[in-house]
């Protein structure tokens, strides 16, 4: 979990958030370089969970991370209950979450396993789904005030993003009849109620204490995002069809191939609720999904639904062709090996892409003892102009309160003899080299040096 250092962009921002909310104890709002927060502007939940984490284990990647961890294992706990209860076949449920595990849009960067709202929304988008299936089984309305909950939650980590999941299941009650039912239950109402008091409180709240706070969030979070039209964000430049291919090509490993199984399931079992439940859902949200913004890992949710939905139709197919359950774990492991050595290679085995050494060599730099010996309070920042990302500014804050190390950022205009720098970028380094005589203090991670400046040579 800590092997890597924390990553661009939301990660990065979030870290930043929960440790200025640690150290000024504000709850509300969420501040960035001690200002209140105007880029990353949904609800605080994520952060209350990391900052709570820091209390625990400290300020590192660690507590950083382990609210997503913790949340990726929930969402493996409800899938393996959710197919255990479609399949009746503890194989099957087990290879259900195996194939969710196994997933890179599940386990990879910006979701499972780092410090962003995703792990934490996939898990509460997976409760929603599975209580509101729950409520179409045994009509009990119980599960009504537990989809409310994951709602309101989800509404609390990711703004809008649950909702998305809101008309599948909607369309699914109105084919099986049962939505005047629903809409007929007035403990409908009274968990509606119960979901909007929190959220409604917290904007409420934050609108009061950070004027303005409402129009940002409209604008950047709502529909102007969605459709593409803010101000600020611009997330257009891929075709509907995106989140489809990412899902065939990187998302889900090996498991669209096993979609003609998916599809065969109508025809040789006259009705599966549970199936058609999570093939409606699915569809609806990818349909939705795709006709708005477009990033890497908003297809995330989604992802448990089509594991569930890929482990029930080969428990179909597998019932018809054998007759006992002799076969189901052997089928379920072996099956899993090959996307199981990857993940697992994964994990244990996270490294920089080349390209990224000079975003997050500092990163690396001030998580490493041998290289903090040589900083001082007199050690400066210098990024490079164009390309000068700060994923480390959680690193700097951190040796701000805990060695008191101010780390203050410079500019190259204001660079002058005696400085001590450290800097990530190649580019940085030639350019001081033009105007100065440099020697290198410490040097390590590519292009990231700690270098000492000498005299003018212009």
């Amino acid at each position: 979990m800590g092997h890597l250092p924390i990553r661009l962009w939301d990660e990065s921002r979030n870290a930043v958030n929960a440790i200025e909310m640690l150290q000024n104890g504000d709850y509300i709002i969420r501040s960035y370089e001690n200002k209140p927060e105007t880029w990353n502007l949904k609800p605080p939940l994520l952060t209350w969970l990391q900052v709570i984490a820091m209390r625990v284990v400290g300020r590192n990647e660690i507590a950083i991370r382990l609210p997503s961890i913790l949340a990726s294992i929930g969402s493996l706990f409800i899938l393996f209950l959710w197919t255990f209860r479609l399949t009746k076949s503890y194989a099957f449920a087990f290879w259900g979450a195996g194939i969710l595990a196994t997933s890179a849009g599940f386990y990879g960067e910006h979701v499972g396993r780092f410090g962003d709202h995703d792990a934490l929304l996939v898990f509460f988008s997976t409760a929603l789904t599975y209580s509101c299936y729950l409520y179409y089984l045994t009509h009990k309305s119980c599960y009504l005030y537990w989809a409310a909950l994951a709602v309101c939650l989800g509404i609390l980590t990711k703004s809008i993003a649950i909702l998305i999941m809101l008309p599948g299941i909607a369309m699914f009650f109105a084919t099986q009849k049962r939505a005047i039912e629903t809409l007929a239950n007035n403990h409908l109402y009274f968990a509606i109620t119960l979901g909007l008091v929190p959220v409604i409180s917290y904007y409420g709240v934050r609108e009061y204490l950070q004027p303005g706070f409402l129009r940002f969030v409209w604008n950047d979070e709502l529909f102007p995002r969605y459709f593409n039209s803010s101000e600020n964000f611009d997330y257009s430049s891929e075709n509907f069809w995106y989140y489809f291919k990412l899902l065939w090509n990187k998302h889900m490993s090996i498991w669209p191939l096993l979609l003609p199984l998916v599809l065969s399931v109508p025809f040789l079992k006259r009705k599966n609720e549970g199936w058609l439940y999570l093939l409606i859902t699915s569809i609806s949200y990818l349909l939705i999904l795709s006709k708005g913004t477009k990033n890497y890992w908003y297809d995330a949710s989604v992802i448990p639904l089509l594991s569930a939905l890929i482990a029930v139709s080969v428990h179909v197919v597998y019932s018809r062709l054998f007759k006992t359950k002799t076969y189901a774990l052997v089928l379920a492991l072996g099956l899993l090996c090959l996307p199981f050595a990857q993940a697992h290679n994964y994990a244990l085995n996270p490294s920089e892409k080349y390209y990224e050494w000079e975003t997050n060599g500092i990163s690396h730099f001030l998580t490493d003892e041998n290289h903090l010996q040589n900083l001082t309070a007199n050690t400066q920042l210098l990024l490079d102009t164009t390309y000068g990302y700060e994923p480390h500014l959680f690193y700097v804050k951190k040796l701000r309160i805990e060695r008191l190390l101010p780390l203050e950022r410079t500019i190259i205009q204001h660079v002058k003899t005696s400085d001590t720098l450290l800097i990530g970028h190649e580019s940085t380094l030639n350019a001081l080299k033009i105007g100065y005589e440099i020697t290198v203090l410490d040097s390590s991670y590519s292009h990231t040096k700690l270098v000492a400046v000498g005299k003018s040579l212009l």
